[in-house]
């Protein structure tokens, strides 16, 4: 039997298709692109879909380019790669080889993928920490200005590498690192003794969401979050912004260098 078949689907066919849970968020910017990119030049890749023992078939890779043909081109006909596959699980697996070839997911693409799968780590992470988002932009909006995606799952998951290989595990001291999370996102950026800082020296001369997500990891290591209060977290986090403003000539406010200035901190207090 063969593995890859080659095919046409039309518009009713993909009406018995799967989209599956540990599909990537769909992105309107990215339909609206692919529409205008096919507009032009035509289809230029397959459509992948997995086809299990038991006759289901998983749309694994082309979602958004399924959505720009059928929806905003009204194609009548989409050229599609089928392949034949054991399980759901190995489909899903596919979409993780095919992309990973391509470097087309990022790191939250892998923790929605596992999410879908039924890891119980990666979704309550997404539904906790990233407060059930339904795509990128509702992700991007959790905790406020302060903190990025990546620099939540860095903090929460810890390194991309095990990220990716669905092995994570949340911190020990995982509820309080969500409440003191909560807390600075909604106080750091707009406390006055920091808004006086920044009018004065500059408005990047301020932690970010990786160096704050770098902050509170080292604090959690060395101290243990649970010891604090959370406004004891934010006025060490102030008081830390200035301290590393005032100690550094070349003032950044990277992850290195706010690592090792940090360090110096909590020796010194």
């Amino acid at each position: 039997m063969k593995t890859i078949k080659r095919t046409i689907y039309s518009k009713k066919d993909f009406s018995t298709v799967i989209t599956p849970s540990w599909q990537r968020w769909r992105n309107k910017k990215n339909v609206k692109d692919l529409a205008e990119a096919v507009s032009e030049n035509g289809q230029m890749r397959d459509v992948l879909i997995c086809v299990t023992t038991d006759g289901t078939r998983w749309l694994t890779d082309g979602a958004h380019l399924v959505d720009a043909m059928t929806n905003r081109l009204k194609s009548r006909e989409i050229r599609v790669l089928e392949k034949f596959v054991k399980d759901e699980e190995e489909a899903r697996k596919t979409f993780i080889s095919f992309n990973t070839r391509g470097k087309t997911l990022n790191t939250i693409d892998y923790v929605v993928s596992y999410a879908g799968s039924g890891n119980k780590t990666y979704q309550r992470f997404l539904k906790e920490v990233m407060q059930s988002p339904k795509n990128e932009k509702e992700a991007n909006n959790v905790h406020g200005k302060l903190f990025t995606v990546p620099s939540l799952i860095n903090l929460f998951l810890g390194d991309n590498k095990r990220v990716r290989q669905g092995v994570a595990k949340l911190p020990s001291d995982y509820e309080k690192m969500l409440e003191v999370v909560e807390y600075v996102a909604q106080n750091y950026l707009f406390n006055g003794k920091l808004l006086v800082h920044t009018k004065k020296n500059g408005s990047r001369m301020r932690l970010n969401g990786t160096s704050t997500a770098s902050f509170l990891r080292i604090l959690s290591n060395r101290r243990g979050l649970s010891n604090f209060t959370n406004k004891e977290v934010l006025d060490m986090m102030i008081d830390f912004t200035i301290y590393h403003y005032n100690s550094n000539t070349s003032c950044t406010y990277t992850r290195d260098a706010v690592e090792m200035s940090f360090k110096e901190y909590l020796n010194i207090r």
